[in-house]
């Protein structure tokens, strides 16, 4: 699946998840200043090897999911989809980046691949979640072709922006 699923630019490369990646997923989900952009928040050991294994059945299962983002061989972090908790019919559009990459902008190239790796696999819609404070994380989703929804879920909570980016029905339904 690895071959396939890989995403080259000159700046980033992109990989499906794997077990192999398992110790540098571990050092970027226990990193308090990086995984607030992921849906499990900070994650020791056992839940980022629970997490992996989701990622990796989500894969097999969809053929989209979770890439690892690396910068010159570097892994610098992650980005991808996962079939969204609280709604059935799309997914949620996730990525962490370590926080020195932010100015060179790699986390909005790399969301902004695994989006269109995601709907080019069938993802129809996919969410996001973010706070509106969180200056980098909207200019993230906004850079990745994402808008903020008219109507805001009454879960969303009083600080937090639902993004969204639909794809039309019809336009490459490989999924479902």
């Amino acid at each position: 699946m690895g071959g396939r699923c890989r995403i080259q630019t000159g700046r980033l490369q992109l990989d499906p998840v794997s077990w192999g990646d398992l110790e540098d997923v571990v050092r970027l989900k226990s990193s308090a200043t990086v995984t607030g952009r992921l849906a499990g928040g900070v994650c020791n050991r056992i839940l980022s090897e629970r997490d992996m294994m989701t990622d990796l059945m989500t894969w097999g299962r969809e053929g989209v999911g979770m890439f690892t983002v690396r910068h010159q061989g570097r892994f610098i972090g992650l980005a991808g989809v996962q079939p969204s908790t609280m709604s059935p019919d799309c997914h949620e559009l996730h990525f962490a980046i370590f926080p020195h990459e932010h100015q060179t902008g790699l986390s909005c190239q790399a969301t902004s691949m695994a989006l269109a790796f995601a709907h080019e696999g069938g993802v129809r819609r996919a969410i996001s979640y973010v706070r509106e404070n969180d200056i980098v994380g909207r200019r993230v989703l906004g850079s990745a072709g994402m808008s903020v929804c008219d109507s805001q879920p009454d879960s969303c909570g009083p600080d937090i922006l639902l993004y969204q980016s639909v794809r039309p029905a019809g336009e490459n339904p490989r999924l479902h």
